[in-house]
């Protein structure tokens, strides 16, 4: 009797034992989520994007996740003189997401990481587009026209403010914020993200440039 007890307990012990190495060997992977695995503090193998049930050496390796879903850049509104040298305060924001996690994780750790880089290059590429552009081209879109008698409903015709307005927009601001995101995107790749959309949220004028704006 003795002895069938000890045989019990021991198979008890070694399900115990199983049953640990079996749950430290397996981790799963959300949908919202993609992993690296690291033995040793050092990346093992490719990065996991597939959701799931996925294996691991136990006690030896673990995994760390990052998130697949999109981050919300904010930059500092910045004063930026336009091509004819009148200074705008241009506030941008952007969408971005992780899109190689072991790149990412190389080159820049974590999301802080990732906010200084994205900082520099962006504050960089919209001061580089707004200081090469028009006020016109910035403020009115492509397909906007101001016709004369525009101008004489608004009583601007006899002030002598109508020339900026009269101006045919060659660019506009939609097609300066999409030369923008594509500037931007060919550099966001080196540390393993993926630029997905930048708008400029605001513009604020200094009061010389609001009366020949409106």
């Amino acid at each position: 009797m003795n002895r069938l007890l000890g045989i019990a307990f021991g198979l008890f012990i070694l399900f115990v034992l199983g049953l640990i190495v079996l749950i430290a060997s397996t981790f799963t992977v959300d949908e919202a989520e993609q992993a690296i695995v690291f033995q040793f503090n050092a990346p093992v193998g490719d990065p996991i994007t597939e959701p799931g049930l996925h294996f691991k050496l136990p006690f030896i390796q673990n995994v760390r996740t990052f998130d697949k879903r999109l981050f919300s850049w904010d930059g500092d509104p910045n004063q930026i003189p336009t091509r004819g040298e009148q200074f705008i305060s241009v506030d941008t924001t952007a969408r971005w997401r992780i899109a190689d996690p072991l790149v990412f994780y190389q080159r820049v750790r974590d999301i802080n990481g990732a906010t200084r880089r994205l900082n520099d290059i962006l504050d960089s590429v919209v001061r580089d587009h707004i200081s090469a552009t028009d006020l016109t081209e910035i403020v009115r879109s492509r397909d906007w026209r101001v016709t004369e008698e525009d101008l004489e409903r608004m009583q601007l015709a006899a002030e002598g403010e109508d020339q900026a307005l009269l101006e045919e927009v060659q660019i506009g601001r939609e097609e300066m914020v999409r030369s923008i995101l594509e500037t931007a995107r060919a550099e966001v790749p080196d540390f393993g993200v993926e630029l997905v959309d930048i708008r400029i949220k605001r513009l604020d004028y200094v009061r010389q440039v609001q009366e020949q704006v409106f």
